[in-house]
């Protein structure tokens, strides 16, 4: 599978144009790399993201014209983004991935003076955000593990920047709920 869609030259068995619309190349370009980073953090692998997110394209770039017509084409395009890679985890016989590895992988971790209360906290941070809803999950995912701004993940899911501020206040009420929550009844069965 190509790295770079848009400047492929594709045959017939793709089902695509021989010469990809300059719209869709500029598309492709603005929004690949927040693809794959939400891609690999449901596939926990690099390649595998990029292979999803490469098939994503391809089919939006098959139905490009009608893609175009949508009210929202760029939240139209993340889902079908979400929806490849969720295939793929489920075609290699995985489940859609979510953080584990990022609570091994936090800076606060690394410099932490208590190592292993700091991953038992990164761990309920994950599980936490793995319990949002989905949208909130993107808009978290991409602004704090990934440091988009709000108008980046605007222009990705196809929600103004207010809609991301507001879901990312949400999210993090959600969060510190759940956190407090869980350090009430942890506390409790200490």
């Amino acid at each position: 599978m190509t790295k770079d869609l848009s400047r492929r030259r594709t045959t017939s068995m793709t089902g695509l144009p021989d010469q990809l619309p300059v719209d869709f190349r500029a598309f492709h370009q603005l929004h690949r790399p927040a693809y794959v980073h939400r891609a690999a953090s449901l596939l926990n692998n690099h390649s595998d993201a990029e292979e999803a997110v490469d098939t994503a394209f391809e089919q939006l770039a098959r139905d490009w014209d009608k893609v175009l017509a949508m009210e929202n084409p760029a939240a139209y395009a993340w889902t079908v983004m979400k929806n490849r890679a969720i295939d793929l985890a489920r075609a290699r016989g995985r489940r859609p991935y979510l953080l584990q590895s990022a609570a091994f992988e936090t800076l606060a971790l690394r410099t932490a003076v208590d190592p292993i209360g700091q991953l038992e906290e990164s761990m309920s941070l994950c599980q936490a955000v793995r319990d949002l809803p989905e949208r909130q999950q993107d808009v978290i995912i991409l602004w704090y593990f990934h440091g988009y701004t709000s108008a980046q993940i605007a222009t990705h899911l196809g929600i103004t920047a207010a809609g991301v501020r507001s879901t990312a206040r949400s999210a993090r009420r959600a969060l510190h709920e759940a956190l407090v929550c869980k350090g009430s009844a942890d506390d409790l069965a200490h």
